[in-house]
């Protein structure tokens, strides 16, 4: 028997022209992988690595620099739909899974992105772009919100988060003491202290959470 190699599909907006990149990620793909805009001002990086994990490197259309996330082999090639936000904005960048899911929340974010521009009175993206900011003003890294966002997603997905409502509707946010996770429907939270990424990788040695 033939086993044919998984793939997935994937896209995310160039933050220069405003173009969504399509393109997909495969198991026969040499370690490295590039996806080019065409206007030749953004790229997305994907590093397969040896421990079956898949780095991405996304340009943030919210942000300007890219953001970092680190996913299983498993969520890359077998979930449906798998969505990648920008941790300040807590808006989708990226979008990963069947063609069919990812050009649906493509157009979803399309027309979130038109109505944020139309409330802020925005002509064109780099209108709520940020400017170069000063080194105390830079927002924590990245990288300890997304430590969090897959650690709680793979408790979730094993039945192994909790909140008062039980509904389970989670949502992520930095807060001055780390990252906090918090369910939408009834409001209660559990905080991650992610000072620094060392102490984000001791604090995550965790095989459930409980919201309260």
């Amino acid at each position: 028997m033939v086993l044919t190699p998984k793939k997935n599909s994937i896209a995310y907006r160039c933050p220069t022209c405003g173009d969504m990149i399509h393109g997909f990620v495969g198991q026969l793909h040499a370690n490295m992988l590039r996806i080019k805009c065409p206007c030749g001002a953004s790229a997305m990086e994907v590093h397969f690595r040896d421990d079956k994990k898949v780095r991405f490197s996304i340009p943030c259309v919210f942000c300007k620099s890219p953001h970092t996330y680190v996913v299983s082999e498993t969520i890359v090639f077998e979930r449906d739909k798998f969505l990648l936000a920008c941790p300040y904005a807590n808006m989708d960048i990226a979008f990963l899974g069947t063609e069919e899911n990812v050009n649906a929340e493509a157009a979803r974010a399309e027309e979130e992105l038109s109505r944020l521009l139309a409330t802020l009175e925005a002509e064109d993206l780099s209108d709520i772009q940020p400017e170069d900011m000063a080194s105390e003003e830079i927002l924590p890294d990245a990288e300890l919100y997304d430590i969090v966002r897959f650690l709680v997603r793979e408790l979730e997905a094993d039945g192994k988060v909790d909140c008062p409502c039980h509904s389970v509707n989670l949502d992520f946010r930095f807060t001055e003491g780390g990252v906090e996770v918090y369910c939408v429907d009834c409001g209660a939270t559990y905080e991650f202290p992610v000072q620094s990424t060392a102490v984000a990788r001791e604090t995550l040695e965790i095989d459930e959470i409980k919201l309260s």
